[in-house]
């Protein structure tokens, strides 16, 4: 029994920690509007995380590769994050209190999502299981929770995220507890007195950088990145502005998009092998250009419902592509790093410029205007997967 907890405990672990995501992150942007924050504001806030994220995270990655400190970097996240957050309750009307409220959370929960993912995919080879597996997990808890919060916050009251997220993180923090540590792995001692490996990866982004194809495929995933990352920032505060009972609408049409992503993340690898990278980045961002395009129109609950459907699309399988031809479009030597660029490009980078953009965009033309927005940006990045593919064939030397 404690051999067969053991190999499944990530599973366990991916189950309770997205019940806790599902409690907070759906619903805080839409808490900052109930609490008097403009949407100009609430996109500075959420470009603070990535902004942090990107200056901090290559130091989490260098104390769990170097030091074997994955476990302990995650009881630290689970047990600090839940009480940094509720400091947005003291805040009161000074916007400078959230600021430094979400710089000192953006350092701490930037270590989450990026070592649990890491360690599942570790833990993952070590027992012969599947990484997609163990992640459908996490998306089935969050479906179905978010469902349940929305509901509750929509009884009790929004401010009830703050209990939820501190019970149910606290939770989490406990079962780390019970994961497989890491094996301290500390540098060797003829590595002392040399540079870090860390300027090899930075080395190897300048070298990548300096590849005008893999450059032409970072600028159309900035581009059809924008979309989603608006839609991380003000999707909930979009939702509340149609009013009615706004957290269970809000649980409800996150539900819809986490349960389609399910089929898409068991079949993502047998889509990209039958159609090709290109082909589905292209197809994936005209999806998004859609989705978009219907949410400025700002239709009826039951045409979100569906839309949200698109989500699978949108997110799941452009993340599964994006990624994967990252990997086998580099050298050897530069997979990781290429790999990690995908990331920082798609979330960082376009984190930053969605959020601040468009909470000004909200601000002067309201969120038709952002939509439409993101829709011609989605275009955009399709037409340049588009002739990414037509340049790779020609050339014939790449993997399409």
């Amino acid at each position: 029994m404690k051999i067969s907890y053991r190999k499944y405990s990530l599973h366990v672990y991916n189950y309770f920690f997205y019940i806790a995501y599902a409690s907070y992150l759906p619903f805080i942007s839409y808490w900052f509007a109930e609490d008097g924050l403009s949407t100009q504001q609430i996109g500075l806030i959420f470009s603070i995380g990535p902004l942090v994220g990107f200056l901090v995270q290559p130091l989490w990655g260098m104390l769990i590769d170097y030091y074997g400190m994955a476990k302990w970097l995650l009881l630290i996240s689970t047990g600090i994050t839940p009480w940094v957050v509720i400091a947005y309750r003291f805040a009161g009307h000074h916007f400078w209190l959230y600021i430094v409220i979400s710089v000192v959370l953006a350092v701490f929960s930037s270590a989450t999502l990026p070592v649990i993912d890491a360690v599942t995919v570790r833990h993952a080879k070590h027992n012969s299981l599947s990484y997609g597996a163990i992640r459908v997990v996490g998306s089935i808890s969050f479906g179905l929770a978010v469902t349940v919060f929305g509901q509750m916050y929509e009884h009790f009251g929004v401010s009830t995220v703050f209990a939820a997220y501190i019970l149910t993180m606290t939770l989490v923090c406990l079962f780390t507890f019970s994961i497989p540590g890491d094996r301290k792995s500390r540098p060797k001692p003829e590595m002392t007195g040399k540079r870090a490996p860390r300027s090899g990866m930075t080395a190897g982004m300048i070298t990548l950088l300096k590849e005008p194809k893999f450059v032409w495929f970072l600028i159309p995933v900035f581009l059809a990145a924008i979309g989603p990352q608006m839609n991380n920032a003000f999707y909930s505060v979009y939702i509340s502005h149609f009013g009615g009972e706004a957290s269970a609408k809000i649980g409800l049409l996150y539900t819809a998009a986490s349960l389609t992503e399910i089929p898409v993340f068991l079949f993502s690898g047998y889509l990209i092998r039958k159609f090709g990278y290109v082909k589905i980045l292209t197809v994936v961002s005209l999806a998004g250009a859609l989705r978009w395009y219907v949410l400025s129109l700002e239709p009826s609950f039951e045409i979100l419902v569906a839309n949200q459907m698109l989500s699978g699309l949108t997110y799941a399988l452009f993340l599964s592509a994006g990624v994967n031809y990252a990997y086998d479009n580099s050298s050897d030597k530069a997979k990781t790093t290429a790999h990690s660029l995908f990331v920082v490009v798609y979330t960082n980078v376009a984190g930053i410029v969605a959020s601040n953009v468009g909470g000004w965009v909200v601000e002067r033309g309201g969120y038709s205007l952002l939509f439409q927005g993101a829709a011609v940006m989605s275009l955009l990045g399709a037409a340049g997967f588009a002739s990414l593919g037509r340049v790779k064939r020609r050339e014939g030397r790449l993997k399409v």
